[in-house]
């Protein structure tokens, strides 16, 4: 089984295209944040990361390089699948960057694929083939086999396969509450009243991808800055803090300015990310 790390927004979207193409024939973890790809990949290494970004620019360089600084990460063939560069030609990034490949946004699955294969040595089609051969077969074995059906009738249960229904088959959250991964300390509080053009305004400034900017801080500011800024704003823009028809009204607002400010402390709050981040956004 080979197993693959997807880091960025796009990750999980990347992951459910490329298990259809595949089947059973890879095992993909993703994850949406930078630190918490690097959090993953040290706790379970995988055989290839890919790191999806469908804005690219110098963050992906900035995990790029914080990956191949840990001892696993030198080793691990990675991937890029984002904007094409336009101030050089690929092959060269690529060489630079010592990556295994770098694909367009717009790519199709079984073009990630062929670079993964490449990457990890595979014959051509091998990841795809697995997957139709397993489809043909199962295919094929319900009406040449009927006694492979589950029993019906008096029949025993061990008489055929056994099939095992969910206990709980309600739909998955979209969201997880935040409140129980990042507890935002009492002391962070702005007792005025938070307002929809205060949330408009924070909403256009966190569509600016500049980190620092994000969190309010001068640029430099140093790990305990960058933590306290991020508390006091998740706390400043938490829904369950605001009246009901606010929360209600501006929901998928805040729920972007919330993403953007745990990207932000994710890269900030991280030194292996926050210093290579400053270098390559010399202003």
């Amino acid at each position: 089984m080979i197993r693959l790390l997807i880091i960025g927004r796009p990750a999980q979207g990347w992951s459910e295209r490329l298990n259809q193409e595949t089947g059973d024939s890879l095992e993909i973890d993703t994850a949406r944040l930078p630190s918490a790809g690097i959090r993953q990949f040290e706790a379970t290494p995988a055989d290839l990361i890919i790191i999806a970004d469908d804005r690219g620019g110098s963050r992906v360089e900035t995990l790029v390089h914080a990956i191949q600084k840990r001892p696993l990460g030198q080793l691990t063939p990675l991937l890029l699948i984002c904007p094409l560069p336009t101030d050089q030609p690929v092959e060269e990034r690529v060489d630079a960057l010592e990556l295994a490949g770098w694909i367009s946004s717009e790519s199709s699955p079984s073009s990630v694929l062929d670079l993964i294969e490449k990457a990890l040595d595979l014959d051509t089609g091998e990841l795809t083939s697995q997957s139709t051969t397993e489809t043909r077969s199962e295919g094929a074995a319900q009406p040449d086999h009927p006694a492979s059906q589950p029993p019906t009738g008096g029949a025993s249960y061990f008489d055929g396969d056994v099939v095992l229904e969910p206990i709980d088959d309600s739909p998955r959250p979209r969201r997880v509450d935040r409140s129980s991964i990042f507890r935002t300390p009492a002391t962070f509080t702005d007792d005025s009243p938070l307002e929809a053009d205060e949330i408009r305004r924070k909403l256009k400034a966190v569509r600016h991808e500049d980190y620092y900017a994000i969190l309010e801080l001068r640029r430099g500011a140093e790990s305990q800055t960058v933590r306290e800024a991020f508390h006091r704003l998740q706390a400043r823009f938490a829904p369950d803090s605001l009246p009901f028809e606010l929360a209600h009204r501006f929901q998928d607002e805040l729920a972007e300015i919330r993403d953007a400010l745990e990207d932000a402390f994710a890269v900030l709050g991280d030194p292996d990310l926050r210093e290579p981040y400053l270098r390559h956004t010399v202003k």
